[in-house]
């Protein structure tokens, strides 16, 4: 019993150190957001008390608190896994509705470095147009405002972008102002409203994003489906670890 405690220990401790390289790995690509930030904290924790499991059990055996604590953590640590494959199951099942063909495609926005579309941006505008030729009825809301180092709205880096891949600029409507899912949203439904486009929403986001971005929208009273962009591998673990953490702010907090 006690070899397979050991055993169980040090596979622990392989688990959380190639999950440090996970979430450190988007850091190569200038990705360094709280999704990733989180996932190292975790991860360092569950190293340090790998390391220093043999001290921590020689304290337990000797104090009642320091005992009810260390069972206190593992109930939360088994707890957080749980939750957290609630949310990636939620997140999974957002990303199967299909639009209809006349819906109103919307270009959710993401971060632009300088002029340039951050990784997910891209795979997001190439999802966008893929779509849109495939639908050449309907019209595209592209969303997003500006932020810390974009030298330009992260709704004309997307309109430029669908342009370059050959998607006519008359199709295409700017929401310039917003700086987060909901007002992504609900800005662009008030371009929508402006030009006489229909209010159903064909959603282009990363696939993680789908189920919140989908709900949020449904909070609008309107239709939602998802197109969703496949998120690069690289990049990943930062991207789904944030929305882990945002999913359960939208879930939880009022």
């Amino acid at each position: 019993m006690k070899n397979l405690g050991r055993a169980a220990l040090w596979a622990l401790g392989i688990l959380a150190a190639a999950g440090l390289l996970w979430f450190l790995g988007p850091i190569h690509w200038n990705v360094l957001n709280i999704g990733n930030e989180f996932g190292i904290a975790v991860c360092l924790l569950i190293l340090l008390g790998v390391l220093f499991s043999g001290k921590i059990r020689a304290a337990a055996r000797k104090h009642r608190g320091v005992r009810n604590g260390v069972r206190a953590i593992l109930v939360l640590f088994c707890a957080g896994l749980a939750w957290a494959a609630v949310l990636t199951g939620l997140m999974i099942s957002g990303a199967t509705a299909a639009p209809p063909e006349t819906a109103t495609v919307l270009v959710l926005g993401s971060k632009v470095s300088g002029d340039a579309p951050s990784a997910d941006l891209r795979v997001r505008i190439l999802t966008a147009s893929e779509y849109l030729k495939k639908h050449p009825k309907a019209a595209c809301v592209a969303c997003g405002g500006r932020g810390r180092c974009e030298n330009r709205t992260e709704a004309e880096v997307i309109r430029e972008g669908l342009v370059s891949l050959g998607i006519d600029s008359s199709r295409i409507y700017l929401e310039n102002r917003s700086v987060s899912t909901k007002e992504n949203i609900g800005n662009a439904l008030v371009v929508i409203d402006q030009n006489g486009l229909n209010r159903t929403l064909a959603l282009v986001t990363d696939e993680y994003h789908e189920y919140r971005a989908c709900s949020i929208a449904r909070g609008f009273e309107v239709t939602a489906r998802a197109v969703p962009a496949r998120t690069p591998w690289y990049i990943f673990s930062a991207c789904w670890a944030r929305e882990l953490l945002a999913l359960s702010a939208y879930l939880l907090l009022p």
